[in-house]
């Protein structure tokens, strides 16, 4: 008998978990919300040298169309990392594939909510399919796919 799909809601402090793939079930979800802030923006700067102005210069970001500065997408995609890595498929997962729609810039200061919800489950092959989304108070920031191979 299969257990119904389980939702998971973490924070920076949950401990991450070492499933197998005989652990996770179609439907299955870890989901956490998180407020970039400019210490983390910075350290994304850091590694990814993303110095667009569009990312730093208040003006320009105007002259375009937005009230503030917007978060490198990237900076925003890189929390799904961590869900996937250490919750859900876990400890165990090595990403193999992942596929992102972004649907709206996102911002500083702004509460997002990340989701990560097991769309199939490929046991003989020890791969895990999930599906991402990223929504804000603004609606679906983005979305996408990723393919993990559990060792």
């Amino acid at each position: 008998m299969v257990r119904p799909p389980q939702l998971l809601v973490v924070d920076d402090l949950t401990a991450s978990r070492a499933l197998t793939v005989e652990d996770v079930v179609v439907g299955d979800a870890v989901e956490q919300r998180v407020v970039f802030d400019q210490e983390m923006r910075d350290a994304f700067r850091i590694v990814a040298n993303d110095r667009a102005p569009v990312h730093d210069d208040e003006r320009f970001s105007r002259e375009r169309g937005f009230d503030q500065p917007i978060l490198q997408g990237l900076c925003v995609a890189t929390r799904f990392s961590r869900l996937i890595g250490m919750y859900l498929p876990g400890e165990h997962a090595i990403l193999e594939k992942v596929d992102l729609k972004f649907r709206r810039p996102s911002f500083m200061g702004q509460e997002i909510t990340f989701k990560v919800t097991v769309s199939r489950v490929l046991r003989p092959m020890r791969v895990v399919r999930v599906d991402l989304l990223a929504v804000s108070d603004l609606g679906e920031q983005l979305s996408g796919e990723a393919q993990c191979l559990m060792r």
